[in-house]
């Protein structure tokens, strides 16, 4: 993790920059370690390898996360903080290790840390992760929903769907948002947004969202068909159950994903399905990759070197964004 000229020569600086990379380092090896006992969970001599058909899957997973920063680095400029790519796309990727801590809170830690560096404040930061979760979800919801429908799945299941789906389009609703924004910051004695959203960019984000599961789902595809086999009639349950497996893991906010919440979820969905014969070994298969995935781009971004930071304000979350 490159300094910038606000620590070089700062003992403070340079102790705040250390402990964060050693914090880095240490989540790392323990997402890593967590990933290798899921790993060896798998029977690996049991399954038909397609190293050719991994290699894309793990190709298009990449392509998948480094979209999804790049839409958070364009939402940022939608409300008025132009961020710089590269310092987006770390900070973007960072905080997907948050997802395997408890409280999910160092998804927001490290993106704000990472931002706030680059002249954004933290709170629009944190404003921010909850828009991108909530857009995300929201179109998992509503393509899960459809799944569900197609699998035959009872009524209570749609209707909790749903309201869900209603309940996310009233939060994403542009005056919904840019109100709450508007009184959490100056409750918080904070400038106001430069930008308000609106609804053509919100419309737009969801799309942006949508070519992100396509992403997403095509390498999940290629996985199980390089591991396990993939017939046609399995695409429409696994497809479904990976959408339920994002809406289980956000409803679980004290249980880090890896740990259950996402995979019984996935697991539930491809059982209740019948279509699959193995439907915890697909779940299995699949946290393994997305957690191989998601760290091969935190490491990638970490050896892209960063643009020097702007002169830090005297209290840089109070400040207005660098024009």
């Amino acid at each position: 993790m490159s300094e910038g000229p606000e620590a070089r020569g700062n003992p403070a600086g340079l102790l705040k920059r250390a402990a964060a990379t050693v914090a880095v380092v240490a989540m790392l090896a323990w997402v890593l370690w967590g990933a290798w006992g899921d790993a060896r969970g798998i029977d690996w001599s049991a399954l038909r390898l397609q190293p050719a058909l991994l290699v894309l899957s793990c190709a298009l997973l990449g392509l998948g996360l480094i979209w999804h920063g790049l839409v958070w680095v364009w939402m940022m400029h939608m409300l008025g903080y132009p961020l710089a790519l590269r310092p987006g796309l770390r900070a973007s990727a960072l905080s997907q290790l948050g997802n395997y801590v408890p409280g999910k809170v160092f998804i927001v830690l490290f993106r704000v840390q990472v931002a706030a560096r680059y002249g954004v404040p933290g709170v629009p930061v944190a404003g921010s992760i909850g828009l991108e979760t909530l857009l995300r979800n929201l179109m998992a919801t509503m393509l899960g929903a459809l799944g569900l429908y197609r699998l035959g799945a009872g009524a209570s299941s749609l209707w909790a769907l749903g309201a869900i789906i209603a309940l996310s389009l009233v939060f994403a609703h542009p005056r919904v948002f840019n109100a709450a924004a508007a009184w959490v910051l100056r409750k918080l004695r904070r400038p106001p947004l430069p930008r308000e959203l609106t609804g053509p960019q919100v419309l737009g984000l969801l799309g942006c969202y949508l070519i992100y599961w396509v992403l997403y789902l095509a390498g999940l595809f290629l996985a199980i068909e390089g591991t396990l086999g993939l017939s046609a009639p399995e695409l429409v349950p696994l497809a479904t159950a990976a959408f339920v497996a994002q809406i289980g893991s956000t409803l679980a906010v004290f249980a880090p994903v890896g740990l259950g919440a996402s995979e019984a979820s996935m697991a539930g969905v491809l059982a209740l399905s019948g279509a699959v014969a193995a439907p915890y070994m697909v779940a299995l298969i699949a946290r393994v990759w997305r957690t191989m995935g998601e760290m091969a781009q935190i490491g990638l971004v970490l050896l892209i070197p960063m643009p020097p930071p702007p002169p830090a304000p005297a209290d840089a979350d109070a400040a207005e964004p660098t024009r």
